[in-house]
């Protein structure tokens, strides 16, 4: 996993194997919850194990707060687009208010 602690962050700034692991099965589990299929955890977390007890612990946290975003108050920004309810607002100006746009 990447060295939190580093003193020069760009100097770490690439992933470990395990770190393009663990963000592949995020993305494997956020796919399969999103088309309403089973996300198959242990079957993810199976293969988490092939990378050390450390990818599971980091895969386990990850999608513990995945599910808390969606469940309380990040939910929008964790279900598709085309389950979000559509705000009225969004199809006007993206101005600010009391901002006129020059529709000339």
């Amino acid at each position: 996993m990447i060295d939190r602690h580093h003193d020069d962050p760009a100097a770490q700034a690439e992933l470990s194997e395990q770190d393009l692991a663990v963000a592949a099965l995020v993305g494997r589990y956020i796919e399969r919850r999103e088309h309403h299929a089973t996300p198959c955890v242990h079957d993810l977390l199976a293969a988490a194990a092939g990378f050390g007890d450390t990818a599971v612990d980091v895969l386990r946290t990850v999608l513990a707060c995945y599910e808390a975003m969606r469940a309380y108050g990040d939910s929008d920004r964790a279900r598709p687009a085309t389950e979000r309810p559509q705000d009225p607002g969004l199809a006007r100006s993206h101005e600010p208010p009391g901002v006129e746009h020059d529709r000339r």
